[in-house]
């Protein structure tokens, strides 16, 4: 088999009569999912390997036709007739020629039976008139098996290492930043208030953490591994047609962590917490965290919430720790290289403690409070405070998270408690989800961002509507707003014509008795000009832009300020 080192190879398998059942309608990614002797050759291969970046792989399938391996399936029954694959020929056809153009291809092969090929036929021959290699691995099952691992290795994969995670002492909790889908655009425009392209997929956006190189914002990003049930964020719901349906995004690089930050995976059981059982399985937490190289990947729990009768909670929590004991047993028994965390949760603090004690016994070194958000100051110690203590009674004091909770009160406290790291995104998103406390500055003192929102936002627009606004003039005072507040960050216009032009705009979208507590707080931040004071990359580089309430662009970058502050500050909050 040739070796495709001119460029990426893409490698299309038939399905697999064999799948893995794991509770009904449970989902796997379909390398995952399928059983068959070509899906074990993968599987062996990546407890070996890294994903190469050279390597695409997809699946033909009478259930989905042609699409990504990384897409999540549920088992199925139904087989590929030569009819089947005949009728999904031009959708085969457009979604090769969609791979093949974007990804940049030089070789195709194609591992599938005599029955699947009609449906690749007419995509394999646009291909080849594009210029690409395409092969078609011969043989029975035996000589296909060799032959795709000879494909395999023939991509320079890297082999698969445990990354080396330092975890000594800081003197302070480790804070990890929750992925929110948190891109801007590096590139945006903020004279001409226009993105760098108009077309979303032509921007090179990227995260604020790889923009904020020299000013550090967290220890590590958590991403929730419910992002599979929405269309949002790095691990978002895959239909198979994308090109990262294909290969398995690189989250290190998507988040611009540096070697010291770390990539934490949990299940996000809020998202859940509605439902009778979590919404994910067990093996496909697994298998994500492995697939995508997290540093710390955390047990499926299931939230106890008040409302719920004590037999359901305690239903719960008992779920909770059965599924921690099965994770742990998953993830021994492949050889897993992330590091398991436990989800502890509990409907008292004694039982939170209790389940620390049992989770060291059946192995667990790394573990995570759940279920905290919505407690009160006192409760959230009272649990924390017996977890710790319930930790150093062990031989080995394990490493202790609290899942969603940074309060100001306590913060101190959790220090001196010993407590290993914690995550929020509360300073991020007060940037634009608080009507005054958008902006913390170098004094410590939170100050109201200037709103001046889009006329063309639909919920803007609405609201101008509403109140008898001419939207054409709006959109004249919303311009003047921008270009006087612009003009007065570079001290050529002054304060009082600053604040009378963004409320002469503003005051149409506010109530009437919010009109002169906010020109009192816009004022004040005019007067203090917080940003000045300031040395995050941007403030440095937007001035008073980082001040305007007015879409993503701005208000991330000021999210992102308040999250460098925060961190900044970890240890010392009283």
């Amino acid at each position: 088999m040739n070796r495709a080192d001119q460029g990426k190879s893409l490698l299309i398998l038939g399905c697999s009569d064999r799948k893995i059942a794991h509770g009904g309608q449970a989902q796997l990614p379909a390398f995952e999912m399928y059983d068959g002797p070509y899906y074990r050759v993968i599987r062996k291969f990546l407890r070996e390997y890294r994903w190469p970046d050279s390597l695409a792989v997809s699946v033909l399938s009478a259930e989905h036709r042609l699409f990504g391996a990384l897409k999540d399936i549920a088992f199925y029954d139904r087989r590929m007739t030569r009819d089947t694959a005949s009728a999904m020929s031009d959708a085969a056809a457009l979604a090769l020629d969609r791979w093949t153009d974007a990804g940049s291809y030089a070789c195709v092969y194609t591992a599938v039976g005599k029955d699947y090929m009609p449906a690749l036929q007419l995509g394999l021959d646009l291909a080849r008139n594009r210029g690409l290699r395409v092969e078609s691995i011969p043989g029975g099952i035996g000589m296909k098996q060799k032959a795709i691992k000879d494909v395999l290795l023939g991509q320079g994969a890297d082999s698969r290492k445990k990354r080396k995670v330092e975890l000594k002492p800081l003197g302070r909790p480790r804070y990890f930043l929750p992925d929110w889908d948190d891109l801007i655009d590096p590139d945006f425009d903020f004279k001409l208030d226009r993105f760098s392209d108009p077309v979303k997929r032509n921007r090179n956006d990227q995260h604020c953490n790889r923009l904020m190189r020299s000013t550090p914002m967290c220890d590590g990003i958590l991403v929730s591994l419910a992002q599979r049930r929405t269309s949002k964020g790095a691990l978002r719901r895959l239909d198979g047609s994308e090109p990262g349906s294909l290969r398995p995004t690189d989250l290190r690089d998507h988040f611009g962590l540096n070697g010291a930050q770390l990539l934490f995976g949990d299940c996000g059981a809020f998202s859940y917490a509605a439902e009778d059982y979590p919404t994910l399985s067990i093996r496909q937490a697994v298998a994500l965290y492995e697939l995508y190289d997290f540093d710390f990947g955390t047990s499926v729990d299931h939230i106890p919430i008040k409302a719920l009768p004590e037999s359901e909670r305690q239903r719960r929590v008992k779920m909770t720790c059965d599924n921690a004991e099965e994770f742990i047993e998953l993830w021994r028994s492949r050889g897993r290289l992330f590091t398991p965390v436990g989800a502890v949760q509990g409907t008292s603090a004694s039982e939170y403690a209790a389940n620390v004690k049992m989770y060291y016994m059946i192995g667990y070194r790394h573990m995570a409070i759940g279920g905290l958000v919505p407690l009160s100051d006192a409760a959230i110690l009272e649990i924390v405070r017996d977890c710790v203590d319930a930790a150093n009674s062990l031989p080995q004091r394990p490493w202790l998270h609290l899942f969603g909770v940074y309060r100001p009160n306590l913060q101190a406290e959790f220090a001196a408690l010993g407590v290993d790291s914690f995550d929020s995104a509360t300073y991020f998103r007060k940037a634009w989800l608080r009507s005054d406390r958008n902006y913390i500055g170098a004094n410590g003192q939170w100050y109201t961002a200037l709103r001046v929102p889009m006329t063309d936002d639909p919920r803007t627009r609405k609201r101008l509507e509403q109140s008898g606004a001419d939207i054409e003039e709006m959109r004249r005072k919303e311009g003047y707003a921008l270009k006087t507040l612009d003009a007065y960050g570079r001290g050529e216009a002054g304060l009082e014509d600053a604040l009378t032009a963004v409320l002469d705009y503003d005051e149409r979208l506010l109530r009437a008795n919010d009109v002169k507590s906010m020109r009192d707080s816009y004022k004040r931040t005019l007067e203090d000009k917080p940003w000045q004071d300031c040395g995050c990359e941007f403030c440095q580089k937007l001035g008073i832009q980082v001040l305007i309430f007015r879409g993503g662009n701005r208000n991330r970058r000021r999210g992102a300020h308040n999250t460098a502050a925060l961190y900044a500050n970890i240890g010392k909050t009283k």
